[in-house]
């Protein structure tokens, strides 16, 4: 286990770290999360600014 640590040690640190990130991502990337919900945000902000300086009805 020491040789395996001394010589894999620090890919197996990398490793753990990247899935940690990418599990972290996902998490927020979810329908529920933090994220999509101020970029649902940005969009519906963006979707009435335009349409009330265009003057036209978005399609249902």
């Amino acid at each position: 286990m020491k040789e395996i640590m001394e010589q894999y040690g620090g890919i197996i640190i990398t490793l753990v770290a990247v899935m940690a990130l990418i599990g972290i991502i996902v998490f927020l990337m979810t329908t529920d999360g933090f994220i999509a919900q101020a970029f649902q945000k940005v969009i519906n902000t963006f979707f009435s600014a335009a349409t009330g300086e265009i003057g036209i009805t978005p399609v249902e």
